[in-house]
């Protein structure tokens, strides 16, 4: 019996944790660029960031035919693990992972892909002025009026994470974009996060149901094998499993 209630407490305080964050559209109050568009940029270090936190949301927001989406990748992703598993080199991977990057924006109908060529695990060792000019100028390009990144934890505290985070913040402020969201990830799962960031997650501002796009969302996650299938279990879990709602913190509005 005790159990019983326990497993009530458990799925009752996710279940509150999930109504207390209000669902909502990344898109609501942003204005159209003079041509009538809204351009989103997402800005990540590694392919594969781009759908496991946003992806059902970027096929939703295609749906609409005012936005266009761009996907930035800062790095080739050439020291994911699978390399060992695979029994290939660096560069070998890096030409992997960028086919799958393509491959998914294939599937999320995304307008524009770009790659820079930076190593994984080397955009702290980057010189920092000079990405920090490149972001800015992929945000001004884009003519992006909303920016999806991570958040100041990086979700899970990978240095090329924090980085990202912290020259995108800046980017956003001397843009012409409106609004700037961190991914964030239902509570229930905050503990196992904060056991690889060792900080909390910013609380989630706005959830987006993705229900209508959640098999889409997993089939642009099976595009990226290599780290889906020749990491470990635990990752071929976490592609497996696809939440009905995306969560984001707002980073910034200049509205």
């Amino acid at each position: 019996m005790k159990k019983l209630w326990l497993c009530a407490a458990i799925l009752f305080a996710a279940f509150s944790a999930i109504a207390a964050v209000p669902t909502g559209d990344l898109l609501e109050g942003v204005r159209p660029g003079p041509d009538g568009r809204i351009d989103v940029i997402t800005i990540f270090p590694h392919p594969d960031d781009e759908v496991a936190y946003s992806g059902g949301t970027l096929i939703k927001m295609k749906s609409d035919p005012r936005v266009r989406v761009h996907i930035l990748c800062m790095t080739l992703g050439d020291l994911s693990p699978a390399k060992d598993t695979l029994k290939i080199t660096p560069e070998k991977m890096a030409e992997i992972r960028s086919q799958e990057l393509r491959a998914v924006g294939a599937v999320l109908k995304a307008d524009e892909v770009i790659q820079w060529n930076y190593h994984d695990q080397g955009l702290e060792k980057a010189d920092q002025k000079e990405l920090y000019q490149r972001i800015l100028d992929a945000i001004n390009k884009a003519d992006a009026e909303v920016i999806i990144g991570y958040g100041p934890e990086g979700i899970s505290g990978h240095t090329d994470h924090v980085v990202g985070y912290k020259l995108t913040q800046e980017a956003f402020k001397n843009s012409k974009a409106q609004k700037l969201f961190y991914v964030n990830v239902p509570k229930i799962l905050y503990p196992i996060y904060r056991s690889y960031s060792k900080t909390d997650l910013l609380p989630a501002t706005v959830k987006v149901d993705i229900r209508c796009c959640r098999k889409m969302k997993l089939l642009a996650l099976d595009e990226h094998a290599s780290q889906k299938f020749f990491i470990g279990p635990v990752e071929k879990l976490e592609f497996s499993v696809v939440f009905n709602y995306e969560y984001y913190t707002l980073g910034g509005s200049k509205q």
